[in-house]
């Protein structure tokens, strides 16, 4: 927040006296107010002219004010904002006719997919809390007509002194009104709003991708005086997949292939994301760990797709029946692999025992 020059803004001199700085105010608001000006610039000029003025007529906020100019301390001059901000807008809320319409907050929250959802889209149901006008009282926050009295913390000015800057402040106990509404709604304890479970049904596009923000306009919570509604944003995120590892727009698996289709080559099938079985040719001689790239078959980005990227294991039997066993010690015999246990038949173990 940088900050704003307010003896410029009225056009007086850092040395100018209170009696200088009203004189600027008073030409200024004159000619700068909303109802006399139509400049569409005129409204926001008018509040900073006012800005200016209730800081730089007051002693104590001048000074702290002059000690952060002559500084230049962003961050103290935006704590020394934050903390007249209530006292401004009350100011500002003061000079206009009626309180203007509110437009509600938005709703931010994050909408958890699966691999299969955010890559071919889907339909979801959403379900959560926000505020809404009180059916009770209309958004009023009172029934019937209002019954009020003068409160008695502020004395009816709206305003109390607190703070280690001292400023007057909007009362707490009647929020800046300058008296306490009697009969209170007590669907909604005065507030205007309840919050109510609310269901949206929302579309998710093909490729939605991790990280990526949907606005559903205006499901956020009801604005206030018949303001706009505000919108709510899902931020995406994916679930783990248990086949698939998505890295960017690339898809990546293992696939096991038994001994003998990884020495001697052929064809085994994957199952991917829209449920289709695709044939993938799996070279003679692969070797455990090799890969194999099938471009088009990964995460959908835009008109195309990233890549599917195959890790091959070789899948080792762990029961193995007799008529088996004896095949691969035939073969380990083949291939001379002396390392591998090979139990010795009947006739072998008698053989064995008889002296040579």
């Amino acid at each position: 927040m940088s900050i704003k020059n307010y003896y410029q803004i009225l056009g007086v001199e850092r040395s100018a006296s209170k009696e200088e700085i009203k004189r600027a105010y008073r030409r200024l608001a004159k000619e700068w107010h909303p109802d006399v000006n139509p400049d569409p610039q005129a409204s926001e000029r008018f509040r900073e002219i006012n800005e200016a003025y209730h800081i730089l007529s007051d002693e104590q906020k001048r000074e702290e004010y002059d000690r952060i100019l002559q500084s230049g301390d962003e961050k103290r001059y935006r704590d020394f904002m934050e903390y007249i901000q209530d006292f401004l807008e009350s100011i500002w809320q003061g000079m206009r006719k009626a309180p203007k319409p509110k437009r509600g907050q938005d709703i931010r929250l994050k909408l958890e997919l699966s691999l299969e959802e955010s890559a071919l889209g889907c339909e979801k149901e959403i379900e959560y809390d926000r505020w809404v006008d009180c059916p009770d009282c209309e958004g009023k926050g009172y029934r019937g007509q209002m019954e009020r009295v003068t409160c008695h913390a502020c004395g009816g000015t709206g305003r109390r002194v607190s703070g280690i800057f001292n400023f007057p402040r909007p009362c707490s106990v009647c929020k800046g009104r300058g008296y306490i509404i009697k009969n209170l709604c007590p669907t909604c304890s005065g507030r205007g709003r309840v919050a109510k479970r609310s269901k949206v049904r929302v579309s998710i596009p093909p490729g939605t991708d991790e990280g990526e923000v949907l606005k559903v306009s205006g499901f956020g919570h009801t604005g206030e005086r018949g303001g706009e509604p505000g919108d709510l944003y899902l931020r995406i995120g994916i679930k783990p997949h248990e086949v698939f590892k998505k890295v960017g727009k690339d898809l990546y698996m293992e696939k096991f292939i038994s001994f003998p289709m990884a020495v001697l080559g052929g064809t085994t099938r994957i199952r991917w994301l829209d449920g289709r079985e695709i044939e993938v040719f799996v070279q003679p001689g692969t070797e455990c760990g090799s890969t194999k790239t099938l471009p088009s078959y990964g995460f959908p980005v835009g008109g195309g797709a990233g890549n599917l990227i195959i890790t091959f294991r070789i899948e080792v039997p762990k029961n193995l029946s007799s008529a088996l066993r004896g095949l691969l010690e035939k073969l380990a015999k083949e291939l001379k692999d002396d390392g591998v246990e090979v139990k010795s038949g009947i006739m072998e173990k008698i053989k064995n025992l008889l002296p040579l």
